[in-house]
């Protein structure tokens, strides 16, 4: 009896007509290679000029005067001016400046320094300001060089300070000898602007 055939059906390779199709297809990109394509991109830009304003601790921190700042480098620091009495005449913080300024008031002070810096521009220099943001107790003044800082707008201090130069500034807090024991705290908003 012979056998079949029919039943048994070996698969044909597919892999020639694949490979002939990568030919084909690698051909045809080659044959296109000498045509080229142009476009033009017009872009407008404008260069913004920029000031930046850093605290530094004054070389001379620690010593009477010279307090160190928290974050000293940035433009977000802090002062500790320590604990005052009238009575006493004293600071708890030795680095404070402490002084009588009459017979019923007193100061507490320290330096730091401001150092402002400019990129693209052609301003000469700078004016500086300085504002309080809340009201202080009554009998109580915030001071910057011995200029009165207020709440109610920016305080002219210096009218054409050189970019990165620094600039040594005092704070000057001056407390009456009737204001009732209390926390004073406060926050100054520097203000750089190009002249």
């Amino acid at each position: 009896m012979a056998e079949s055939l029919i039943g048994v059906h070996k698969p044909k390779s597919r892999f020639p007509l694949l490979l002939v199709a990568c030919i084909l297809f690698s051909a045809a990109g080659w044959a296109q290679a000498g045509q080229t394509g142009s476009a033009q991109l017009t872009i407008t830009m404008t260069v913004q000029s920029s000031i930046g304003l850093i605290f530094q601790n004054n070389p001379a921190v620690g010593s009477n005067g010279f307090c160190p700042l928290s974050n000293s480098g940035t433009n977000n620091v802090g002062l500790d001016l320590g604990i005052a009495s009238f009575p006493g005449g004293s600071d708890s913080l030795a680095c404070v400046g402490y002084a009588h300024l009459t017979g019923a008031v007193y100061q507490v002070s320290s330096a730091f320094d401001v150092v402002v810096t400019k990129a693209n521009s052609s301003s000469p220099n700078y004016r500086l300001a300085a504002e309080i943001s809340a009201a202080p107790p009554a009998n109580v003044a915030w001071l910057v060089n011995n200029i009165t800082l207020t709440n109610t707008g920016f305080t002219a201090l210096d009218a054409s300070d050189a970019y990165a130069t620094t600039v040594t500034k005092t704070l000057q807090v001056q407390v009456k000898n009737n204001v009732a024991p209390q926390t004073l705290q406060e926050t100054i908003t520097f203000l750089a602007t190009a002249n």
